[in-house]
């Protein structure tokens, strides 16, 4: 069995400038460094990161790499951009980082709970995949493949 980590909490919004001033000014989270982020459609189809930093903040909730709190821009559609039948940015989701995404696949397919295959496409190197709790709530599950680990010094 692969082991879970809490990693990341995400909320969504569709007045950024609201919600990361929010948790920035009123709750005094540490904004993060965007990661190299490689999404098309949630940056609306623009290259840079700047789309970003109206569509994405990333914050210290406890540790700047292993405990985050996400906040991103709403995006209704996304799903149907992606060709994916599960949209992680409609409410938000919790993430768990693990080291074995294929196992945890297979332990979801050998338990019956559907899942969508992102692969990897919003960060770089976060392979992820998103599933629903049977309460409804939304779970990203995401491994770190090697692109993405900081090279040692």
């Amino acid at each position: 069995m692969a082991t879970l980590r809490l990693h990341h909490v995400n909320v969504t919004s569709d007045n950024m400038g609201t919600l990361a001033a929010f948790y920035r000014d009123a709750l005094g989270l540490e904004l993060l460094p965007s990661p190299p982020m490689i999404a098309t459609s949630a940056n609306d189809g623009t290259d840079g990161d700047e789309e970003w930093d109206e569509g994405a903040k990333f914050f210290n909730a406890g540790d700047p790499v292993e405990l985050q709190l996400h906040a991103t821009r709403r995006q209704p559609y996304l799903a149907a951009q992606e060709g994916h039948s599960v949209n992680p940015l409609i409410a938000g989701h919790f993430a768990f980082r693990t080291d074995d995404i294929e196992a945890v696949k297979a332990q979801l397919t050998e338990n019956g709970i559907p899942f969508d295959d992102w692969g990897i496409w919003s960060v770089k190197g976060w392979y992820q995949i998103f599933l629903t709790d049977p309460a409804g709530n939304m779970i990203e599950i995401h491994e770190l493949k090697d692109d993405a680990l900081p090279s040692p010094s």
